[in-house]
């Protein structure tokens, strides 16, 4: 068993699943079931994979924020001036949260960066043809946000995560809710979690933890197994007790599959 799986087993309770990302998730699952590719997603009982389907979530919100108000202004377009009504979109905008592209703003993540253009700028188009029927019906026009947007999908306002190390090879992220650490490729999916604080670890101290665990990371990257387990441990981010387990179990094992004189 790997180092980041027997973490996993060994943490100790987080307030993952009483906080606000999981009652967001709870609350409005549902709606992933309005496209066959992302209803996989309610299911989800993983951390990550419920920090995934918020942001699908979150991309169907928004959608439909920006085109109630956007029928909402139609209605009293005849009362107002054009003036009037990008000042309205725009402070509804404002409301919602979104990526930062290059010069873009991508308010809908499951939408490729030409229809967010519309959603977020052209918004007469949503009254006309072809784009109307995406009102209504919009599962063929749907992208995978993960492999469009790759890692900096989760370096937005679409999540609580913070941003550590970015890389050739992905990104690293911490989340202060499940006490983890996760390591993101380029497509947007989980290389690895590591989980911090296990159940042997007296007093645990959260304080200037992203501190702590940058030399983690930067170990990590360098693909220094002993580093991570060294620094883990001087940064207080795992006991010593849990470490000395698994390096125990690790030689046991090596002894049963080569003997004691390889």
């Amino acid at each position: 068993m790997s180092l980041f799986d027997q973490l996993a087993r060994k943490q100790r309770k987080t307030s993952f699943y009483s906080s606000p990302q999981m009652m967001m998730f709870n609350d409005n699952r549902v709606l992933l079931d309005q496209v066959p590719l992302f209803s996989r997603f309610m299911k989800a009982t993983e951390p990550f994979d419920i920090i995934r389907a918020n942001i699908i979530i979150q991309s169907i919100l928004n959608k439909k924020a920006i085109e109630e108000a956007y029928s909402e202004q139609k209605k009293e377009k005849k009362n107002s001036k054009k003036k009037e009504s990008e000042e309205y979109m725009n402070g509804v905008l404002e409301t919602l949260n979104y990526m930062p592209l290059e010069d873009e703003k991508i308010f809908i993540p499951i939408f490729p960066i030409s229809l967010n253009r519309i959603y977020s700028k052209d918004y007469e188009k949503l009254s006309k043809p072809p784009y109307e029927a995406l009102l209504h019906n919009y599962e063929a026009v749907v992208v995978d946000p993960f492999d469009t947007y790759g890692s900096d999908i989760y370096n937005t306002y679409f999540t609580k995560l913070v941003l550590i190390k970015k890389t050739d090879l992905g990104a690293a992220y911490y989340d202060y809710d499940s006490d983890a650490i996760y390591f993101v490729n380029h497509q947007g999916r989980l290389d690895g979690k590591l989980c911090l604080f296990d159940k042997y670890l007296y007093h645990p101290n959260y304080n200037h933890i992203i501190k702590r665990i940058t030399p983690v990371v930067d170990a990590y990257y360098r693909e220094s197994k002993e580093d991570v387990e060294r620094l883990l441990v001087e940064n207080k981010l795992i006991s010593s007790k849990l470490i000395l387990k698994i390096k125990s179990d690790e030689a046991h094992k090596y002894s049963l599959i080569y003997g004691d004189n390889h």
